[in-house]
């Protein structure tokens, strides 16, 4: 009789790490962070994986600056750790640039880095008041190859919302998304800058990103 040896947990039940780049001005406890954190704790068995969820507090963040936010996350995760572990960013607003600005100096440290895979939520390339800080967003160059590198081919989504009162271009936005660096996109009607405190959609992309299920014929165009 042959024995039959059960799987390690580590591969029965693998550990997904969400880290979330706060907004403008945003915390960990901002908006749908800490609601998507409870969320994905509660479908793992569902998923089959273990969800660690990490709405971050990023430095200065009330007058971001990229310097800081690429160091920030560069130091919380190297490439090494991303070696280790199956890392999702989920980016709302500013933080979808830092998470650009990181991959791209961090892809560039060691070309073989990786994340598992990468959500824009309110995603922008450009604002339709701007003010001086945040021009400086807008105005610095990012490697978009080099960013797009240390993402999966199929795992880059981005959201934005049809009357995002920051960016009425939406349509110029998910054009650039495309062209810069081909991004699933999906637009969604009446949902402002996605500033909620809960939001369904967004939950969902995290688990289609992570494995769970597909469940792009949901997003609305």
């Amino acid at each position: 009789m042959l024995a039959v040896f059960p799987h390690p947990p580590s591969l029965m039940n693998p550990t997904k790490h969400v880290y979330i780049i706060p907004r403008w001005g945003g915390n960990s406890s901002s908006d749908w962070y800490p609601w998507l954190k409870q969320q994905l704790e509660q479908a793992a068995a569902e998923d089959g994986c273990r969800y660690e969820v990490h709405p971050l507090d990023m430095p200065a963040w009330d007058v971001p600056v990229i310097s800081q936010a690429v160091e920030h996350l560069a130091k919380l995760l190297p490439p090494a750790k991303l070696a280790e572990q199956e890392v999702y960013l989920v980016g709302h607003s500013v933080g979808c640039l830092a998470i650009l600005h990181y991959l791209a100096e961090i892809n560039k440290q060691d070309p073989s880095a990786r994340v598992g895979g990468v959500l824009c939520v309110a995603g922008w390339f450009m604002v339709d008041s701007p003010w001086q800080d945040i021009l400086h967003w807008m105005n610095a160059p990012i490697d978009y190859e080099q960013a797009r590198q240390a993402i999966p081919e199929d795992k880059l989504m981005v959201l934005l919302s049809d009357d995002d009162p920051y960016t009425s271009a939406y349509q110029q936005n998910e054009k650039l998304w495309l062209e810069r660096l081909q991004a699933r996109v999906s637009i969604l009607h009446g949902r402002q800058h996605f500033s909620a405190q809960l939001d369904l959609d967004v939950r969902d992309a995290v688990r289609d990103l992570a494995g769970a299920f597909d469940h792009t014929e949901t997003l609305r165009r």
